[in-house]
Order: C-alpha cells, then sequence, then structure tokens
C-alpha cells in the first residue's frame, strides 16, 4: 500500500513538473498595486491576454482585457478611506489568476471635535428652468454624490463651513448634457451614518424634511464650483458628423491541434499549432483556445473548435487524449488455481495498443478489501504469471486464508488472515491503465482451499454484486473460469474412467476361461 501510494505521489509530482515546465512563459507576469491616501496605482506587465476588473468602494471603475501591459492610476478623495479590490483573470490558465485588495485611510486623519454628530450630502439636479436660479422649487430629481459625517457643536451648526466647496470625485458630470441646466442642493442632516441613511435620490417635492433630520439647507449653481459652463453659442445643435468607414474584420479559421495517443497525457502534453499573425494558440486546462489576430475574427467555420457562453474559442482537452476506455488493460485469463493443496491468482493482463511498460514487473495487483479496510497489494510483479493468494503459504508450516494454526498443529476457522478475499473478492490490475474483475477463491475441498481435512464443501463461494454489475459477472464468468473447481471434477471424472475400465477388463477374461 505505501509503495502504492510512493507511486502515485512521485506521478503526481512529475505530472506537477510537466505543468510548471509548459507554464515557465508565464510565470514572469509582474502584477503590482500600490495605494496612498489620495490614488491607486495599477501597473499588470508580463502577461499573454488577461482580463482585469477594478473595484472602488463597491463600484465598478474598470472592466478590460489586455494583451501584454496594463496600467492606469485612479485618483481618491483624500478626506476618507477608500476600499478597493484589483481581480486578474490571466487568459493562460486559472493557476495564474490574481486577486489584492486594501482600504486607504484618509490624508489628514483628526481627532473628531467634540459635539452633535451630522451629516452633509450634496446632490446634482437638472433644473426644471435651465433659465432660472437654481432652488427647491426649480428642481428635477436630484442625485446623490457624495456625504461627509460630521461632529460639531450645536451652535455651528447653522453656520457656513461645512459645506462642500469642491465637488466630490465623481463621474457623474460626464453622462449629462450642461446645455439644459444643472443646479447642486446640499444638505445639514442630524445624526451620523449609523443613524441616518441620506436618500440616494430626492424627487421635488417629496422628502423636503429628510424624515425630520433636516437641520440646514442650501442650493448652488454648479459655476460656483468652478464647473465652466457652455456658452449660448456652444448649445446649439451641432450637425451630426458623417460616420466613417469601418473595415470589416478579416474571418479567419483556426487550425486544430493535434491530438495525444499516449495513455496517461494531460493538457502539458498538448503540441500547439503554430501561432500566425491571423491566430495565436493557449493551452488551458479545458483545452487549447484560438485568439483571433489583430483585425481577424472567427465566422461560423470553427475548424473543430467550440465558443463557449464567454465567447472564447476552444478545442476541448477531452478531444485531444486518448479516453479511459481507451487506455485500460486488456485482461487475458484470470482465476483462482490450486497448486497442490496451495491457492494461487492464475493471471494475465496485456497493455493498450500503444503503450509501453517501464521494466519486466510494472504490474501492481491489489485484493480489494470490501467493508474499506486495508488492501492486500502486490508490487512489482509480471504482466502474466501465478501470485501466491493473500494468507496463504505453500511452505510449512501451511497456511490458507481465514485459518490459523494452533500450537499443537491443529486450524481453527478466523475472520483473518485475509478471510474476506474468500468471498468473491474484487481485484485491480494497475500499471498506468487498470482492470479489475472479481475472482472466486477456490471451492473447498480436501485437495485445497481449506487446511486438509477441515472445512470441506460447507465454504459458500459467492461473487460480490455489490463491486460487479450483474451483467458484468456474468460476461466474466465466461470468459475467467475459476479453475480451482474445475480441477476436482476432471479428477473425479478420471477415477470413474479407471474404475469402469477395471471391470471391463475382469469380465473379458471371466468370459476367455
Amino acid at each position: 500500500m505505501k509503495r502504492t501510494l510512493a507511486g502515485v505521489v512521485a506521478t503526481m509530482l512529475a505530472a506537477g513538473g510537466m505543468l510548471v515546465a509548459t507554464a515557465a512563459p508565464a510565470s514572469a507576469h509582474t502584477p503590482r498595486v500600490e495605494d496612498t491616501c489620495s490614488s491607486l496605482e495599477v501597473n499588470l506587465t508580463q502577461y499573454n491576454g488577461a482580463g482585469v476588473t477594478v473595484t472602488i468602494d463597491g463600484k465598478n471603475v474598470a472592466d478590460e482585457n489586455f494583451r501584454r501591459s496594463w496600467q492606469h492610476t485612479f485618483q481618491l478623495d483624500g478626506k476618507s478611506g477608500h476600499t478597493w479590490t484589483v481581480d486578474v483573470d490571466a487568459h493562460d490558465g486559472n493557476q495564474f489568476d490574481w486577486s489584492d485588495s486594501g482600504r486607504t485611510e484618509p490624508c489628514t486623519p483628526t481627532t473628531p471635535p467634540q459635539g452633535t454628530e451630522v451629516q452633509v450630502g450634496i446632490y446634482l439636479y437638472p433644473k426644471l428652468d435651465k433659465d432660472k436660479p437654481a432652488a427647491w422649487e426649480n428642481s428635477g430629481k436630484q442625485q446623490l454624490l457624495g456625504t461627509t459625517p460630521l461632529t460639531l457643536p450645536e451652535e455651528e451648526l447653522t453656520n457656513d463651513e461645512h459645506w462642500y466647496t469642491e465637488l466630490p470625485e465623481t463621474d457623474a458630470l460626464d453622462d449629462i448634457d450642461l446645455c439644459t441646466g444643472w443646479g447642486i442642493q446640499q444638505d445639514l442632516v442630524r445624526g451620523g451614518p449609523d443613524d441616518y441613511t441620506m436618500p440616494e435620490t430626492i424627487t421635488y417635492p417629496d422628502g423636503s424634511s429628510m424624515d425630520g433630520h433636516l437641520v440646514d439647507w442650501q442650493h448652488q449653481e454648479l459655476s460656483d464650483f468652478g464647473i465652466e459652463l457652455p456658452g449660448a453659442e456652444d448649445c446649439t445643435t451641432p450637425p451630426v458628423p458623417e460616420t466613417p468607414d469601418v473595415e470589416e474584420p478579416q474571418v479567419v479559421v483556426p487550425q486544430a491541434p493535434v491530438p495525444v495517443e499516449v495513455c496517461g497525457a494531460d493538457s502539458s502534453d498538448v503540441i500547439l499549432p503554430a501561432d500566425t499573425e491571423d491566430v495565436t494558440y493557449l493551452t488551458t486546462e479545458q483545452g487549447v483556445l484560438a485568439v483571433p489576430g489583430e483585425g481577424r475574427t472567427f465566422g461560423d467555420d470553427l475548424g473543430g473548435y467550440t465558443r463557449t457562453e464567454a465567447g472564447e474559442v476552444l478545442f476541448p482537452i477531452t478531444e485531444l487524449l486518448p479516453s479511459a476506455e481507451d487506455c485500460e488493460l486488456v485482461p487475458g485469463d484470470i482465476g483462482a488455481v490450486c497448486v497442490g493443496d496451495t491457492p494461487y491468482l492464475d493471471y494475465g493482463v496485456s497493455l493498450p495498443e500503444g503503450v509501453e511498460a517501464d521494466g519486466d514487473t510494472p504490474l501492481t495487483i491489489t485484493f480489494l478489501h470490501p467493508d474499506g479496510g486495508e488492501d492486500y497489494v502486490a508490487t512489482d510483479q509480471p504482466l502474466e504469471g501465478q501470485l501466491l493468494w493473500p494468507g496463504a503459504s505453500d511452505t510449512a508450516p501451511k497456511q490458507w486464508p481465514g485459518w490459523e494454526q494452533q500450537d499443537d498443529g491443529s486450524y481453527t476457522e478466523t475472520d483473518g488472515n485475509y478471510a474476506w478475499t474468500r468471498d468473491g473478492v474484487q481485484v485491480l490490475f494497475e500499471v498506468n491503465p487498470d482492470y479489475s474483475t472479481v475472482v472466486e477463491y477456490p471451492e473447498a475441498s480436501t485437495e485445497c482451499a481449506n487446511p486438509v481435512g477441515v472445512g470441506g464443501a460447507d465454504v459458500d463461494v459467492v461473487a460480490d454484486d455489490d463491486d460487479v454489475p450483474p451483467a458484468e459477472t456474468a460476461e466474466q464468468a465466461d470468459e475467467l473460469p475459476k479453475t480451482g473447481a474445475t480441477v476436482g471434477v476432471f479428477a473425479g471424472l478420471a477415477a470413474l474412467l479407471l474404475v469402469g475400465g477395471g471391470v471391463l477388463f475382469w469380465l473379458r477374461r471371466r468370459i476367455q476361461h
């Protein structure tokens, strides 16, 4: 058992070494993230195709694909801390995916003064009449741009020192038409974030009291915050530009990789087609990924590849490696036999086509314990031969499975000494491919299976139907005769023939005389 585990570990280490060797070019992936109180810098280099997602304060600020490298700096409001997450999805294997996250601190943290907890919220809204000043009665639907929690003495709640003098960092202005007229409202409410959550939107005239938390407010023009507004001449309807002709991408067909015919191979053994300016190829655990070159695209003819739900063009790994059925051991005659009074496993297996054995004794034979106990394992066996049955001995003192010899030389039946191998035990044959079958222990007789003169034919022999389906058991019964029982039948027939011959000879002598 230990040698089998050691073999499995060695195989896994070897496969791991092949994966590392294959993935060597991707080991130079260099993701780097640096944050300060006012910025987040992301620098990704040495990739072979990847996707990057950046989230700041729960908001997705970047979701892009890139080929070799990607750099970007995000400016942060230094008045407060911010949480951030960077996720990289490498296209050359999930093992190269990378993620990092963190939180920035305010640039100038201060000890909060004693007093009343309040919040200042700033809202952007379209004016109902762009030619009138900003006011509650001229307010369309308001959108919250940001909040600032403060602790103020009660007597300072109505002064003007707590209002925003600059707009918080926002991309809200990128999506609006400044020519239509916009206003700003700031609200001071009693209660910190744990006591009151300022609404994300406000529609005039609802919500004017902020549920009784509103203390002070003011309306302002965008120009009060340094936003340059367009003049009348800039707000005329511009002519629609002509749509430039865009060159259609060239449709290309990816080349299918050559299937691997060696049993035990994995994705690292697949040989990729040569990269061209039309298509580049990457190996993944799921198969071979085809990526169209610049100005190229794939059409309906994918050359044997399939298009995944994510839109990737993949040649499945299952179509490139030998199937489990192709890599099974090929069984010959397998059964239990008696040599004299000693039980043996008589077997013969051969390797599937194209598989070569490593040495003359590559086979491991395992008697599988039916109840999950410790198996009986014999390593370094030839592909055909005879193996002494577990618990048996062909030298003095003789032993049989399920029996133990006492001090006076007699034998008593026991649950130990591999007694579990006597009742239709399943035997597994392994090299690199494997094969298993149920083998019946020889029927008890005076010649074999039990100590001489002990047990007799009282031992029941039953196939383990839980391990082998009934149809397979019947088929194996035709292919794999239990030769231990057959020897007893032939010996009986031979004895009858000898006795009959003697009687005929005696009668003939009497007639002649």
